[in-house]
């Protein structure tokens, strides 16, 4: 089933975040072409296409579609006072952890920043 968020009145549909991940699932295990399979579901093509591009997007970035990272993995060492962790935040700023002591401060910075 469609699950149509709204119609506007210049006749945009806007559907659900479960639909589009239904609609982009089902594709993927189908062996039609994107626009075939959009017409079969009803979906203008230009808005199906821009499902898959940012999947693709998301899936190769690791990002989500406004440039934030989707997740940032860092591992601190023992011996971290020679190498300590550096993270570059979003406008320039740097963030260095000397001990994993510190990491719990710079994992709400970055919780905050997001």
């Amino acid at each position: 089933t469609t699950s149509i968020v709204k119609s506007d009145r210049l006749g945009r549909t806007h559907y659900s975040a479960d639909y589009k991940d239904q609609v982009l699932d089902a594709f993927a295990t189908s062996s039609l072409s994107g626009p075939i399979f959009a017409k079969q579901c009803g979906i203008k093509y230009p808005t199906f296409a821009s499902w898959v591009a940012k999947q693709k997007r998301e899936a190769t970035t690791g990002e989500r579609g406004d440039g934030v990272p989707a997740f940032m993995v860092a591992e601190v060492a023992e011996n971290s006072a020679s190498n300590p962790l550096v993270v570059h935040l979003p406008g320039g700023a740097v963030a260095r952890i000397l001990s994993s002591s510190e990491l719990p401060l710079l994992a709400a910075l970055i919780k905050a920043l997001a």
